[in-house]
């Protein structure tokens, strides 16, 4: 290995490791939050709250494009390189155009809605501002690798919120009653509020100052907009993929069925968030890579997040006896929790390693409509759901089944161009998801944990015996990533 390409491996390795302990600092505070705020607020109004919290994941699409575009054309580009007046321009555009949005939705929530929901997108609608706003400085310091900045913003965000759920539960704790959740939405909104400013004073330099005309800045502007559309509808067509279930259960059923099953998404959050860092800095690492280097790492990316990914699923057996002593009200979320939970290896490897390979190949446009026909399916499948059996366990069953056709379709394009050897991680991945269903059926939860683990170890081993190896050499000797960069 060439000294060059062994010390931007080792960076690689690095930028990781420093995204992940932010998200680390991230996840600790995602499980005070994730099993404090419950307990606090009560079931009705958690689910609120997590109404709140899914019409959020929406809020991106209100820059149509932009940043996105900017991600396209400056990804693997250094900070340096970046021209600060032309940036300056760009970055005065997208907050003006995000404040004038930000105005125009408060305005209509406050005149057509009424009782929760109209507070509900009013927080919506200053959360788009500020949430877009720290959304286009992210993907600077990501595509830019600053990713010390990606990781301390984590943790500050982190830090305060740590520091809001505590303080509300010595308030709940001292006067004995729940509280309303218009108090941590509100809460929520202020953390992002600060972020957003924080993020512009850190970019002052490509924010404030002398600036280039607009004028001279339309054809850009254009260009980010027109680039930027189909990757924002791709991320947007998978948001709604992972959260059409949800949407479904929202609004055919009340509040405090939704809060159960927000619940056991809340519990799957916490491995997500465990597992962001290697999509953030994939992207721009992939991009420097030439075709040859990306199909010889496809099939070996695939396979790590497969492992890790079902690793992960031991945190079920530690939560179905944690959360009916903790948070009995919450017991429900379990049955729903042990269906979902498989599909998390499935979303992972489409979300970090798929999706960043179609970014890194230009294939944004064929992503976009591989996933279109995946949400229209995916409605069709949760509704037929829903008039057959009307539960929300079959609406989650229905989205898992269909998540595996999404596998198939996206990972077709590897298999007529890369020519991959697919099948052996196709078949790991069915084996372990279905182990997990029949291991699962039985109550005893250590006991189960137990043969799961025999089940995780002998079939991983089978599958990947000399792989792990390998890989576990290089991460001893800081080469995990070899050859991508």
């Amino acid at each position: 290995m060439a000294a060059s390409e062994q010390k931007n491996t080792k960076r690689t390795i690095k930028d990781i490791l420093k995204v992940s302990f932010g998200n680390v600092v991230k996840l600790l505070g995602s499980i005070l939050v994730g099993f404090l705020l419950p307990k606090i607020i009560g079931v009705t109004d958690y689910g609120y709250y997590k109404i709140f919290t899914l019409y959020a994941t929406y809020i991106g699409l209100f820059h149509f494009g932009f940043a996105d575009g900017i991600y396209l054309v400056y990804g693997g580009m250094s900070y340096d390189e970046l021209k600060r007046s032309s940036f300056r321009t760009y970055s005065v555009f997208l907050i003006v155009m995000e404040l004038l949005i930000s105005v125009t939705f408060g305005i209509v929530s406050l005149c057509i809605l009424s009782g929760e929901l109209r507070f509900i997108f009013i927080c919506l609608s200053i959360l788009l501002l500020s949430a877009n706003i720290t959304n286009y400085y992210q993907i600077i310091s990501q595509i830019t690798s600053r990713f010390n900045e990606l990781s301390i913003r984590t943790i500050i965000q982190s830090a305060l919120t740590v520091i809001a759920i505590l303080a509300l539960w010595i308030i709940y704790k001292v006067n004995g009653d729940l509280l309303t959740y218009r108090v941590y939405t509100v809460v929520f909104v202020v953390i992002n509020i600060i972020l957003a400013v924080w993020y512009m004073f850190t970019y002052r330099d490509i924010t404030f100052g002398a600036r280039e005309r607009l004028s001279s800045e339309t054809k850009a502007l254009k260009g980010f907009f027109l680039l930027g559309f189909p990757l924002l509808f791709a991320n947007l067509c998978s948001t709604f993929i992972l959260a059409i279930d949800r949407q479904f259960v929202t609004v055919l059923f009340d509040t405090n069925v939704y809060a159960i099953y927000a619940f056991a998404y809340n519990m799957l959050s916490l491995i997500t968030t465990a597992l962001a860092a290697v999509s953030t800095v994939l992207y721009p690492t992939l991009k420097k890579a030439n075709s040859e280097t990306l199909k010889a790492n496809y099939s070996r990316l695939v396979e790590a997040v497969l492992i890790i990914t079902f690793a992960s699923l031991f945190i079920y057996f530690p939560l179905k006896w944690f959360v009916p002593w903790f948070l009995p009200k919450y017991s429900d979320s379990l049955p729903i929790f042990r269906i979902i939970l498989p599909g998390l290896a499935i979303s992972s490897v489409i979300t970090i390693v798929m999706h960043n390979y179609y970014k890194a190949e230009g294939k944004e446009m064929m992503f976009f409509v591989k996933s279109i026909a995946i949400l229209l399916l995916s409605g069709v499948a949760n509704y037929v759901a829903y008039l057959f059996f009307k539960t929300t366990i079959s609406i989650s069953m229905a989205s898992i089944l269909i998540m595996v056709v999404w596998y198939i379709l996206i990972e077709e394009y590897f298999i007529r161009v890369y020519k991959i050897r697919w099948v052996k991680n196709f078949i790991y991945m069915m084996t372990m998801s279905i182990g997990f269903y029949l291991i699962t059926v039985f109550d005893n939860w250590w006991i189960t944990m137990l043969v799961y683990t025999c089940l995780f170890l002998t079939v991983t081993f089978i599958f990947y015996w000399n792989d792990v190896k390998i890989i576990s050499n290089r991460l001893f000797r800081g080469k995990i990533i070899r050859g991508i960069r």
